[in-house]
Formats: structure tokens, C-alpha cells, sequence
């Protein structure tokens, strides 16, 4: 059929708002996700990556997530997905984003990855399947500062002196966790110079009160690398130190006194001994905020039991911990018999200096009561109480506003429930022989009345 040649211009214009409507959001979306491969397994560090038009250190929000079974909805939580804030970096070609994801534990299934820039709600997303890993040991991911912090004026080194050469690292990057570090959390010192050079390793107390200082010098090997790892911290006092990391050449000049080689040396008196040869031995100054090991969980909320739960806390204990959750009856003598459990909680690094954690507890085994909740490694633990109630109380919500009642049936020996009638809106009689009686009665008190009119 040809089209008269008035009609094509409106037909057009018309194809061309369909075309625009069907496009891909991706296709003027300005995060690009790259192709992600198809063979990435569970229980390793993913690295999914793409390009963007945004600027270089806008905060991309991403979320990676899978359904929940039966319902479709998303799942957050341990084993089933995360989310967090990484920021724009400048690349070879343009801007660039990278986002590793640690599937440890996670099940082989169907993941959805969403990113885009904060607080819009413009998203890309790409399907992502994990197939089950080959059992080898998932390598500790090395903290990296791409998380929102508000550290403030506790950064990493606190000073540098001009014109040294040598590159130095902490791992975990202290500027992840606000210089904080939990009592025995391991600290490792990773120093870039020439080959041979002796590295000095000062450790001073803060506060004077702790008479504490340590001394350690070590050498790079032939491609200039050198690590120092922290001593254990156990033992030490709570508190602030400064370390700082000599970079010595052939000869480090500011060293411990022969005679007390463990004498304690306030930090600013060390501080200016080192002035003295900076330029020969130029240092950096770090801080670390030594804590007690802590972990901290928020409050569970009521919950239907054979729903999943969520719980969520935060630490400060180091990125990669994993952390064990029990759940336990309140039977004080089966405490030592968890009734669920939840293994391998990894932590990651949050926004505030402490790390978070979060998992989901399955309850379709646990029956409506009270438990008790630990989430612990070692002997640092949290613990709160999970109250689990009966789907059968729970009152919902009418569509119309108004109160909706549901009976039962129930066995007067067992208490279980036998029956259940539909719910039916308050006002009208669940039960139909009620109805006949009520009519029944209406209508002998209405004759009743007819006939004493008559009389009258």
C-alpha cells in the first residue's frame, strides 16, 4: 500500500519517538559498563570495571545484588550481594571506574551489577553468573582508598620529608580506617627505594605515661623492596604512636643508644634528632590510634520466622577478618549448641574509619521464640537478641482501611492450628448460621410489634 506524501512526515516523526523510546538506557547513560567475562567463579576477588563522561573524582554508587528465592525481590546481605562508593579515576584513554567484589562464600547463581553517579537514579546494570570455584584459598584483598571517609586531619603519612625518594605503604592503608587499628591486627610496611638501602624503623608512644619505644632497621632486597610488619600489639597499651620510616641510605644515623637500646624516646624529641640528618635520611611520619578489638552490632528487628534476617554491624578490625555468627536458643544449658549459624562474615572497609560487615541469617529451620545472636572471631564478640514471631499474628494491612479478621481453628490438646476461615471485614458474622439466627430474631420482634399495633 503506498502512503500518501502528507502522511509521511507525521510517520515519521512518530518512528523516530518509538525508536527514542525503545533505545537502551546505557545508550545515553554517561557509565559504561565494560563486557564482563562469563567465567568468573566463587570464592575470588571479581573485578568488574567500565569507563565514564562524569569528572575525575565523582563518587559512582554501585550495587551488587541477586533475587531473593520466590519473591524476585533483590537480596542484600552475606552470600547474596553488596554495595558501596567508589570514585572516578583518570585512565589511559578517559576516565575509568573499578569496583573489586570478594565472592567468597557466595552461591554459584545469577548476579545483577548496577552503578551510576550518587544521589541519581540513573543506573546501568549487566548480568553477572558466578560458576563454582575450583576450592583454592581466596588471597586477603589489599585495602585500597576508594571509599568516602571523613578522616579529617588523621591521613596517612602525617609528614614526609622534601625531596625523599622512597615510596611507602601501609597495608591496610591506614587513610581507609582513619589511622585506627585494633589491638593484634596485623600492619604491614612496604618501603620502594634503591637496592640496599637500610630502612630504620622508629615506634614511639604518643603519650608519655607509656614509656614505649621500639627500634628495628631493616635492608631493601635487589629491586628495592623492604617490609617491616608490625610486632603484636596484644600487649600494648591503648593509644596513639608514631612510626616513622627512615630511609638511611648506607647509613642511618639516628639510632638507639647502645647502652639502653630500648630506652623510651618522646616523639618529639626523636622527631628532632631526625631533623637533624633529613636530608641525608629523609623519613615519613605515620599515626596509628591502637584500640581494643571491638565489634559492633545493630538492633534485629522483629521478624517472621522462615524469613530471612538481616543483620549489620560495624569493627575495627582489619578488611578481610571474617567473623563466625551463632544463633542460640535462651536455654542457658544448650548455650554451647548453636541452633543456625553463619560462617565466614567477611569485613570490609567503611566510611567512618571502622569496618562494616553484614549477613543474613536463614530461619526457615528456626521456629517462633527468642534467640540469641554472637558475631565473633577470637575472643571479640557482639551479641544481641533476634525475636522470631508466628506469620499467623501478624496483622497486616487492610487495602480499604479497614480492620480485617482471621479465625481459626485450633486443637485444644496440641495447640497447633487446625483450620483457617478467609478474612472477612469486622461487622459482618464469619459464621452463616449466625446470620440465619439474627434474621430469625428480626423478624419475630417485627411481627411482635405489627401485632400489638393491630391491638391498639
Amino acid at each position: 500500500m503506498k502512503i500518501p506524501t502528507k502522511a509521511r512526515a507525521p510517520l515519521l516523526l512518530l518512528l523516530g519517538v518509538v525508536l527514542l523510546c525503545i533505545s537502551p538506557v546505557s545508550a545515553i547513560s554517561p557509565v559504561v559498563i565494560d563486557p564482563v567475562p562469563g567465567n568468573l567463579m566463587t570464592g575470588s576477588i571479581i573485578e568488574i570495571s567500565g569507563s565514564t563522561t562524569l569528572p575525575v573524582g565523582t563518587n559512582l554508587h554501585y550495587e551488587f545484588s541477586r533475587g531473593a528465592a520466590d519473591t524476585g525481590k533483590v537480596s542484600y546481605g552475606e552470600y547474596s550481594g553488596a554495595g558501596g562508593i567508589i570514585p572516578v579515576e583518570k585512565g589511559a584513554a578517559g576516565q575509568v571506574w573499578k569496583v573489586p567484589i570478594l565472592t567468597e562464600g557466595y552461591a554459584p547463581a545469577e548476579y545483577t551489577f548496577r552503578i551510576g553517579k550518587e544521589g541519581s537514579n540513573d543506573r546501568v546494570s549487566v548480568q553477572v553468573r558466578l560458576i563454582p570455584g575450583d576450592g583454592t584459598a581466596v588471597p586477603t584483598p589489599t585495602p585500597t582508598a576508594t571509599q568516602r571517609t571523613t578522616c579529617g586531619e588523621f591521613t596517612s603519612p602525617v609528614y614526609t620529608s622534601p625531596g625523599g625518594t622512597s615510596a611507602v605503604r601501609t597495608t591496610p592503608d591506614l587513610n581507609t580506617r582513619c589511622d585506627i587499628l585494633a589491638k593484634g591486627a596485623p600492619l604491614t610496611i612496604t618501603v620502594a627505594t634503591s637496592p640496599g638501602n637500610r630502612i630504620g624503623i622508629w615506634i614511639t608512644n604518643g603519650f608519655p605515661v607509656n614509656r614505649f619505644t621500639r627500634y628495628q632497621m631493616i635492608s631493601a632486597d635487589g629491586s628495592g623492596k623492604a617490609e617491616y610488619d608490625l610486632p603484636n600489639t596484644t600487649e600494648w597499651r591503648s593509644g596513639q604512636y608514631f612510626i616513622y620510616v627512615v630511609d638511611g641510605g648506607t647509613a642511618v644515623k639516628v639510632v638507639p643508644d647502645e647502652k639502653e637500646p630500648s630506652a623510651y624516646i618522646p616523639a618529639d624529641e626523636l622527631e628532632t634528632k631526625l631533623k637533624v640528618y633529613e636530608k641525608q635520611n629523609p623519613y615519613q611520619k605515620f599515626m596509628i590510634l591502637l584500640e581494643e578489638p571491638v565489634i559492633q552490632m545493630n538492633d534485629i528487628p522483629d521478624a517472621i520466622s522462615g524469613t530471612p534476617v538481616e543483620i549489620s554491624g560495624t569493627t575495627n578490625l582489619n578488611a578481610g577478618t571474617f567473623l563466625d555468627t551463632g544463633i542460640y536458643p535462651p536455654d542457658i544449658d544448650r548455650m554451647n549448641q548453636p541452633a543456625s549459624t553463619v560462617p565466614a562474615i567477611p569485613v570490609a572497609d567503611g566510611t567512618t574509619g571502622y569496618g562494616s560487615w553484614h549477613a543474613v541469617i536463614n530461619t526457615s529451620d528456626l521456629p517462633p521464640g527468642e534467640y540469641i545472636v554472637k558475631v565473633r572471631t577470637g575472643s571479640t564478640e557482639a551479641v544481641r537478641i533476634m525475636v522470631l514471631y508466628d506469620g499467623l499474628y501478624d496483622p497486616g494491612i487492610s487495602p480499604s482501611g479497614t480492620l480485617i479478621a482471621n479465625t481459626y481453628s485450633v486443637d485444644p490438646e496440641t495447640k497447633t492450628v487446625i483450620t483457617g476461615t478467609p478474612a472477612r471485614e469486622t461487622g459482618f458474622p464469619a459464621d452463616p448460621g449466625i446470620l440465619v439466627v439474627a434474621s430469625s430474631a428480626g423478624i419475630i420482634v417485627l411481627g411482635v410489634i405489627v401485632n400489638n399495633l393491630r391491638k391498639k
